[in-house]
């Protein structure tokens, strides 16, 4: 018989935790993302257009940092000069808490 003292440790029934930036890191994505489409520019392009302000990477990295939508405001800036982005409308999009 169990101690009833002692919490119960179920990890098989335990919900699995919930990543509380992952909605932050989707709007981030989606962000980069529709800029990229806006301006009709793929991984392999960016990568190119990155390299021609000095920043080294390839699409394969890219494709796959954007895909997690965790990445360094840094590259965000480097993403938005590559494009010739000068501003992002956020109110267009849906706002987070």
């Amino acid at each position: 018989m169990r101690d009833k003292s002692v919490p119960a440790v179920n990890h098989l029934r335990s919900k699995p935790k919930v990543n509380p930036g992952q909605e932050w890191e989707a709007e981030a994505k989606a962000i980069l993302k529709a800029e990229l489409a806006r301006a009709g520019v793929s991984y392999k392009e960016l990568a190119l257009r990155l390299e021609a302000i000095g920043v080294a990477d390839n699409d394969k990295a890219i494709g796959t940092r954007v895909s997690r939508g965790k990445f360094a405001f840094t590259f965000f800036l480097q993403c938005m000069r590559a494009l010739g982005t000068e501003s992002v409308d956020l109110a267009e999009r849906r706002r987070l808490p």
